[in-house]
């Protein structure tokens, strides 16, 4: 049986379960995911855009997966997958139960409007990308993941001369991820300028974000990103073509902002592989690689039942026959 998170369902994720599977995205690099708390903010609120969990139970076996929304805009992330109870001959193993629960929930999901499933998947986990590209789900890009794991504060080296991001670069910071940027990844992603905008920290949010440009107004030349949370902090970049030089200082520059001495990720795509070196001479090192990965939803539509009586193109048309005059009868 499918079903969404019951009260049943928090007393097994107390426990460890058999097999789980922890896909990380930005936001778990720097705080851990918690599959207890969030399948009672589920269990509370119930599935919807933000947030949303599916169950399978049957013969004392349960599998689950747990998907997390994007702020703002029609996506979800596929993050968790977990198995518990014993694997019998003859039972489905737990990869083939999160193929049925994640194909329910690409079709369930659809009444919530979500457009784009998302998926970042290690290099090593073949089985599970076999699991998604089953499913329709198809690889846009690849990242590699550094790790600095003392960040220490260097006195005297050169610092790019950035500026915080004010909410009018965000039109310019879009340009520059236009210019860097493959296609293939921009439809993927469907980024607008909004997507850019600092939402506002909050006192009782966990992670912070901070962001700094460099350049004009009009025509930025870098873009710094950091994420912190409490057990690490996140950087990513955009950095001019012309200004690949630069790499290094405006590493050092988002390294001299940080308020500790937690662990540093760098997240590079494939596209940037050129700024894999400069990171490395700061002690950056390879942490992992992974393959992102997404599935376009199909959205319902809804149509009035009145817009055929008011369509115009559809109105019938009656031919009225002419009546022929004396003389034509003639």
């Amino acid at each position: 049986m499918i079903r969404s998170v019951a009260p049943s369902d928090l007393w097994s994720l107390r426990f460890k379960p058999r097999q789980q599977i922890i896909l990380c995205n930005e936001q778990l690099f720097v705080q851990p995911h918690q599959p207890l708390w969030f399948a009672l903010f589920c269990l509370l609120r119930g599935n919807k855009r933000d947030h949303a969990m599916v169950v399978f139970q049957a013969r004392g076996r349960r599998a689950f997966i747990q998907a997390q929304g994007r702020p703002g805009r029609p996506e979800q992330e596929i993050i968790y997958l977990a198995g518990q109870g014993e694997i019998n001959q003859g039972c489905e193993s737990n990869p083939d139960l999160w193929f049925r629960l994640l194909e329910r929930w690409c079709l369930k999901a659809a009444q919530f409007d979500i457009q784009r499933f998302y998926a970042p998947l290690w290099s090593n986990q073949v089985e599970l990308r076999e699991i998604f590209r089953q499913l329709g789900f198809q690889a846009y890009t690849r990242r590699s993941i550094l790790q600095l794991t003392l960040p220490q504060r260097q006195p005297g080296l050169t610092l790019a001369p950035m500026r915080p991001q004010r909410l009018s670069d965000a039109w310019a910071i879009q340009k520059l991820y236009s210019l860097l940027t493959p296609q293939l990844v921009q439809g993927a992603e469907g980024r607008t300028s909004l997507t850019w905008v600092l939402p506002p920290n909050q006192g009782w949010q966990t992670s912070q974000r901070q962001a700094w440009v460099l350049g004009p107004e009009d025509n930025l030349t870098a873009y710094l990103h950091l994420l912190s949370g409490p057990v690490a902090h996140v950087l990513t970049l955009l950095i001019h073509p012309e200004m690949r030089d630069q790499t290094a200082a405006v590493i050092r520059f988002g390294l001299a902002q940080l308020p500790d001495f937690r662990v540093v990720y760098l997240l590079l795509r494939d596209y940037q592989a050129e700024l894999v070196i400069p990171a490395q001479n700061l002690g950056f090192q390879t942490f992992g690689e992974q393959t992102l990965l997404t599935k376009t939803g199909a959205i319902p539509m809804r149509h009035s039942l009145f817009r055929n009586a008011f369509d115009l193109s559809k109105e019938i048309q009656v031919s009225i026959p002419s009546i022929a005059t004396s003389r034509e009868d003639s």
